[in-house]
């Protein structure tokens, strides 16, 4: 049996995941981190990133899919009671947010986050549009007439970083969610 730690993926509407895992992958504002079981107590902030949860395991329990607190887990199938299953990886679409690993266990808490396959592809390539179009006519005809240009002529301000993370938001979530696909197609 591989060592596990405990994982948690949480927003303030619900558990996204909760469950045994042996590795959660995602980059935080010293870059990208993995925390293997039991890992050093850790704190810090979370990037807008695709948050993977590897090696996942759950216990044999009469929940339908769900882990504990009503969180779904992919695959749904039900595991004899007590007998552990492996259920692959779980990736995530994270905006933001904290993750502190203490007593062997990893819990991120995130303000807004979409597990890959609940993502909507198409909405979010036509974020990513959107946002580019807003970045593009902003670098073109600068921010003139709103006082958002800088002394050297370039646009700033919240136009552009409202548009700046907005496409960063999009392509996070078009990776989670492409990613998915791509691995359930090959199966």
């Amino acid at each position: 049996m591989a060592n596990l730690t405990h994982a948690e993926l949480i927003t303030p509407e619900r558990v996204l995941f909760s469950g045994e895992a042996e590795a959660v992958v995602l980059r935080c504002d010293g870059g990208d981190t993995t925390f293997l079981a039991n890992h050093m107590d850790y704190v810090g902030a979370v990037d807008i990133c695709v948050v993977r949860i590897e090696g996942v395991q759950r216990t044999g329990a009469s929940d339908g899919g769900t882990g504990a607190g009503g969180a779904a887990t992919p695959g749904g199938g039900a595991a004899t009671p007590g007998e552990s299953t492996s259920l692959g990886e779980v990736r995530a679409a994270v905006h933001g947010g904290f993750v502190k690993v203490a007593d062997n266990k990893v819990t991120i808490v995130a303000g807004t986050a979409e597990l890959a396959e609940e993502i909507d592809v198409a909405r979010a390539q036509r974020a990513l549009e959107a946002a580019e179009a807003t970045l593009e006519a902003g670098s073109k005809a600068g921010t003139a007439g709103r006082g958002l240009e800088t002394a050297e002529g370039r646009p700033s301000g919240g136009d552009v970083a409202e548009a700046d993370a907005a496409a960063a938001r999009a392509r996070v979530r078009l990776e989670a969610a492409v990613k998915l696909k791509a691995d359930l197609s090959r199966m």
